[in-house]
């Protein structure tokens, strides 16, 4: 849970873009259907269970797909009127959270590299700091979108 400051306020929240979903749903989603499938079609019994390992690769799948979801919905960037927060979780037990004030970034912006980045209108967001390190979140929807809310803030202009 993101605990505010005060007089701060969330502006926008952004998640990774809905293809990281579905590429990691995809692979538990095709192992659990051919599973079922060859034990169905081919009257699969293993030490007479047929219908119980096929309910359990399917628990399992539904558990990884699960998993995988939670995991995405915890990354996020969390645009406020004071900071940027960039809370990358990894795992379920494990996460990098960043924040950066306004007067502390240098540079932004981001690249869309290959078809796919341009087609689904997503890419890398870089925000770089005097120091000289780069902020990177990936795979951000609507990238340019996102640059202009940060430059707006910045400016002082108001956001709606």
């Amino acid at each position: 849970m993101l605990k505010l400051r005060e007089n701060e306020e969330v502006i926008k929240t952004i998640r990774q873009h809905r293809s990281i979903v579905a590429g990691a749903v995809a692979w538990p989603v095709i192992f659990a259907g051919l599973a079922a499938a060859a034990f169905y079609r081919m009257d699969l019994v293993i030490f007479g269970y047929s219908w119980e390992i096929t309910a359990a690769v399917v628990l399992f799948a539904t558990l990884v797909i699960l998993y995988k979801i939670y995991v995405w919905r915890k990354n996020a960037l969390v645009i406020t009127n004071q900071r940027i927060i960039l809370d990358i979780r990894h795992s379920a037990f494990s996460k990098t959270v960043t924040e950066l004030l306004y007067r502390d970034i240098y540079d932004i912006s981001f690249k869309q590299i290959g078809l796919p980045a341009l087609i689904g209108r997503y890419g890398k967001l870089v925000i770089k700091t005097p120091s000289g390190s780069e902020v990177i979140f990936d795979k951000v929807p609507s990238p340019a979108s996102v640059v202009e809310t940060i430059n707006r803030i910045r400016a002082g202009v108001p956001v709606h």
